[in-house]
């Protein structure tokens, strides 16, 4: 601004013989300055060298600012960001080329799932595809987004020259199973299905999240016609959502893209043998979760001749809710599929017709021996039996002899007139044990079990005593999700009002449908669970322990957004609103 500066010092600003020199100017046209000086923007400006110049001038010679450090160590900081998607929007086109080639290397993986409606980042997204997509879409391989985002990032895509993701390799979508205004993920789906305890050992969590039927049809055709998957190999929906794939086999699932690895959730197994008749000879790696295998369905035989995966190589079938039709549906399916070569089944399967459990024995008779090429096999099968006669549990493991591989096993027989058989490959590949009771070798030094995050306790033998919890909470330190089915009477009394040291640090989801009281007290009461979100209660239970206004109820149920209340079935009322002050009832 003033005019008796000298004009060669611009020129000259990057010669260290000039630097006191420049740094005077620079504190004189900052203090002299005008709003309309097109120095002092420049000065106040980033993107610009007079800022940085004056930057390194003003500041302490102790002081170390980001851009002083090497590039592992800036890296390692962007690795802490939360979510990671907030990086490139925050340094593309902010003008410093160092930063923006660390964040552009950085791009091969984009997650977009952080997101859920009415969140934040609606901003955030907006220069996502606007300005950021435009930079990065030939670095990206791997793309996870959620349904919400599909018609937004297919407008996006298309604005681009080229119309595609030429190197996107992995497309992952979710439903978006998120609280719709705190984000806060769920487990529980919008209802709570009681009506499923009724069966003896039928598990129910999670409960999957349903697509309205009169939606599949328009999200499946975006899907099938979304650029995204013209040049995917390997694609993978939710498996907290149950799809389900069109009767019409001309109507392919995915019509633009020669899939290879495919993961998802189905609701019926009918769903599963179209989607492999669809894939055909195409497909090497499948992985289904299929949450209803019912009786009678005559179809699925008559489809099993037709599916031709004779490239499948890697097949995981994951099915939790009982087995009805194990014999007359799942054994004739995986014998068809003799090409596999890696094969994991995680089963639960209600034996009917017969009085013996599944073992070893079965699965060489029944599985292996039609799969020439196997070389891999990874298990966890749980076999319930009504009126199971007895026997000895080195019975079971006598039939693995053969078998070249580490197992165990277990038995359990309850008084309810069933008994139960887990088999399971080691290492322990699940992530969830279903209807464990005191007497399950859960505790042991080799932590077997140390990777579950989905419990279901049951017992109707003997009761779950105070020192059994506590031992739970170190045997699964991951654990999130926990269910307690026991109507016994615990018979070590504990004082309600003293609190012990028990933690369960990452459990969310407590379901306390089918139990005694004294399970309520005990992780309610005694009990610190810090990020519980989501609770099944019954209502005899609550109220005893809303009116006995503990502290370290209180301070659980805090954060409490979704709460079931059961036996009977009834909304909140102002009542629970005081006792569970986030508590939202329509924000699904």
């Amino acid at each position: 601004k003033d005019a008796q500066q000298p004009t060669t010092l611009t020129q000259n600003k990057n010669d260290d013989r000039d630097e006191e020199l420049f740094e005077q100017y620079c504190l004189d046209a900052y203090d002299s300055y005008d709003e309309d000086d097109d120095i002092h923007h420049d000065l106040l400006n980033p993107r610009t060298p007079a800022y940085w110049r004056l930057n390194r001038y003003n500041r302490d010679d102790n002081v170390v600012e980001l851009l002083d450090l090497p590039n592992e160590m800036i890296l390692s900081i962007m690795n802490k960001v939360k979510p990671q998607a907030i990086l490139p929007c925050s340094i593309i086109n902010i003008g410093n080329h160092r930063l923006e080639q660390l964040v552009l290397d950085k791009c091969y993986s984009i997650d977009l799932s952080f997101d859920y409606y009415h969140s934040p980042y609606e901003l955030l997204l907006k220069r996502f595809y606007s300005d950021v997509l435009p930079r990065i879409y030939n670095n990206i391989q791997s793309l996870t987004i959620t349904l919400k985002h599909l018609l937004y990032i297919d407008a996006a895509i298309k604005a681009i020259d080229d119309k595609i993701l030429p190197n996107l390799r992995h497309l992952k979508i979710l439903a978006g199973r998120r609280r719709h205004y705190t984000g806060t993920p769920f487990t529980i789906s919008f209802h709570y299905d009681s009506e499923l305890h009724r069966s003896p050992l039928f598990s129910t969590i999670p409960q999957s999240v349903y697509i309205e039927d009169k939606l599949i049809d328009p999200v499946l055709s975006i899907i099938r016609y979304s650029p995204l998957m013209r040049s995917i190999d390997s694609f993978e929906f939710d498996h907290d959502a149950a799809l389900l794939v069109p009767v019409n086999n001309e109507k392919l699932f995915f019509a633009q893209s020669y899939l290879t690895h495919v993961s998802v959730t189905l609701r019926e197994l009918s769903d599963c043998v179209r989607l492999l008749n669809q894939l055909g000879s195409q497909i090497y790696s499948f992985t289904v979760s299929i949450v209803h295998v019912y009786r009678g369905n005559e179809d699925i035989i008559s489809q099993l001749d037709s599916i031709f995966c004779c490239n499948l190589k890697q097949l995981t079938m994951i099915i939790y809710r009982n087995i009805l039709s194990y014999e007359e549906h799942i054994l004739p399916l995986l014998q068809h599929l003799s090409s596999v070569e890696h094969l994991t089944l995680l089963l639960a399967i209600t034996v009917i017709g017969s009085d013996h459990f599944i073992d070893g024995y079965h699965l060489q008779r029944n599985i292996v021996s039609y799969m020439s090429y196997l070389r891999q096999f990874d298990f966890h099968i749980r076999s319930i039996l009504q009126d199971a006669p007895y026997i000895e549990i080195d019975t079971i493991r006598q039939s693995f002899i053969e078998q070249q591989q580490s197992i165990d096993c277990t038995l359990d027989y309850f008084n309810n007139q069933y008994g139960q058989c887990q088999i399971y490959s080691l290492p322990f590949i699940g992530n969830r044990l279903d209807f464990i009771s005191n007497r399950f070798p859960l505790f042991d030094f080799k932590n077997t079990f140390i990777n579950v995050t989905i419990l279901l306790l049951f017992d109707d033998v003997k009761s779950f005593e105070n020192a059994f919890f506590e031992r739970v909470t170190r045997a699964l330190p991951r654990l999130r999700t926990l269910e307690i089915s026991n109507q016994l009477e615990q018979e070590e009394k504990v004082n309600t009002i003293t609190t012990n040291s028990t933690e369960f640090s990452h459990l969310s989801t407590l379901i306390l449908h089918k139990i005694h009281i004294d399970y309520g007290e005990q992780l309610l009461c005694r009990t610190h669970l810090p990020n519980l979100v989501e609770l099944v209660i019954r209502n005899d239970v609550l109220l005893t322990i809303i009116a006995q206004d503990n502290q370290q109820a209180r301070n659980n149920c805090s954060n409490v957004e979704t709460l079931f209340i059961v036996e009977p079935w009834i909304e909140p009322t102002n009542v629970h609103f005081k006792f569970f002050p986030k508590l939202y009832t329509n924000d699904l």
